[in-house]
């Protein structure tokens, strides 16, 4: 009989316990004095420096550095003359021979690879850069050509060919 009694407990236990309540929202009135406020003082900081302070960059002057370092060589040639034979070699292999004088003119012998000769005056183009005498001096003559540097910016280089030349244009090895 205990047993029953003690079954027939956790039974009623169980059932009444299993018992789902209803809970109601809780609504609260408040007015606008009583909402509370919160306030993050560190975004706000953050919003007033960044209000106040932009980051500008100033790269006027300098190159892009999206842009590659070397650029491509671009052969712009707008008129297409034949090259004269001074035109096909560099300054480096031609040679300087002699200086002709009459009067105030003055001529120049240059002496290409093949040991062909030409008489020369200022103005006349010469080297594969597309530069031209632009003096005749004593014992040399100076030429200028426009070359394009690795930056891609065109400038005039001066080159002076000597007619003895020294020991410091030789390399040694």
């Amino acid at each position: 009989m205990k047993k029953w009694f003690f079954v027939a407990f956790i039974v009623s236990l169980m059932l009444g316990g299993c018992k789902k309540e209803e809970s109601k929202p809780v609504i609260r009135k408040t007015s606008l004095k009583e909402k509370l406020v919160v306030q993050d003082k560190e975004l706000m900081n953050w919003e007033k420096i960044l209000a106040t302070e932009t980051y500008h960059t100033r790269l006027q002057g300098y190159p892009s550095p999206f842009e590659p370092f070397f650029k491509e060589r671009k052969v712009s040639r707008t008129s297409f003359r034949p090259l004269s034979p001074l035109e096909r070699w560099s300054l480096k292999e031609l040679k300087l021979t002699g200086i002709v004088r009459k009067g105030s003119r003055k001529w120049a012998l240059i002496e290409d690879p093949s040991g062909k000769g030409y008489f020369v005056s200022e103005g006349t183009r010469i080297g594969s850069n597309g530069g031209y005498i632009a003096k005749i001096g004593q014992d040399y003559i100076l030429v200028k050509e426009k070359i394009i540097d690795f930056l891609g910016q065109e400038r005039v280089r001066e080159v002076k060919i000597s007619l003895r030349p020294t020991e410091e244009t030789y390399e040694t090895p």
